[in-house]
């Protein structure tokens, strides 16, 4: 789905979809939801809405594919801005296994506006990181969540960061491993000189080493045709998204 043609972005951070468009009532997390994996508290008020998800985005007519593939097509808008001085973001979590597997579910995403930091993490069996990497995406990136990792996604610009998922359908994401570390192993926060850096979270006990990565460099598990949307690659070719199942 495109900026522009398929949605527009109001004043609010809301989405304003086509008529051709169909999309439910957006999911609110409001600062209140999300306190706890914030590195510093804050007075603000916990009614202020941090991001908003649509889920279960589709053309007229797209309906029965999805539902046919086990496969939703979401929409989150990330609101610009920072909690004290730690950039917007979401909570975060992890996936849980599929049926009679040690694999956890994937998930693609691809930024539609704005810009992005995904936050790529591995727990051990305790809760404490072995392997965290950040991703950095602009528009038109697609990033894939592996399986084994839990995610958080930051907005470290100025404007609404706009993303698109694909995933499987049915499952449901598992919050507490963030939750009980007060969010991940690093937090990305406004340094002295104004620019952003990344900061170690010290609810982990022991230390990992960051690895920052651009999106374009990251591999892709299947073959994406670059110039299309994930919503496009998917209508083409649903099949390719079988290893979100």
């Amino acid at each position: 789905m495109l900026a522009g043609k398929d949605f527009e972005l109001e004043p609010s951070g809301l989405l304003k979809f086509a008529d051709h468009v169909v999309h439910p009532e957006p999911e609110i997390r409001l600062l209140e939801d999300a306190r706890n994996v914030f590195m510093k508290k804050t007075a603000e008020p916990g009614d202020k809405p941090l991001y908003y998800m649509y889920r279960g985005v589709h053309y007229e007519g797209d309906a029965q594919l999805f539902a046919d593939n086990g496969i939703r097509h979401d929409l989150t808008v990330i609101l610009p801005g920072k909690i004290d001085r730690e950039y917007n973001k979401t909570i975060g979590h992890f996936h849980p296994a599929k049926p009679n597997s040690s694999e956890t579910y994937p998930e693609y995403y691809e930024v539609l506006h704005g810009e992005a930091l995904y936050v790529l993490q591995k727990n051990s069996r305790s809760g404490e990181v072995e392997e965290i990497m950040a991703v950095e995406a602009k528009k038109g990136d697609k990033v894939f969540i592996p399986s084994g990792y839990g995610h958080v996604t930051i907005n470290p610009g100025e404007m609404p960061l706009v993303m698109a998922n694909l995933i499987e359908s049915t499952f449901k994401s598992l919050y507490e491993p963030f939750a009980a570390k007060k969010g991940a192993a690093y937090y990305y926060v406004e340094t002295d000189n104004g620019r952003g850096d990344f900061v170690k979270n010290q609810n982990y006990h022991n230390s990992v080493g960051l690895k920052i990565m651009a999106a374009p460099n990251l591999p892709q598990p299947v073959n994406l045709n670059k110039e299309k949307t994930l919503y496009e690659n998917f209508i083409l070719e649903p099949q390719l998204f079988d290893i979100l199942k």
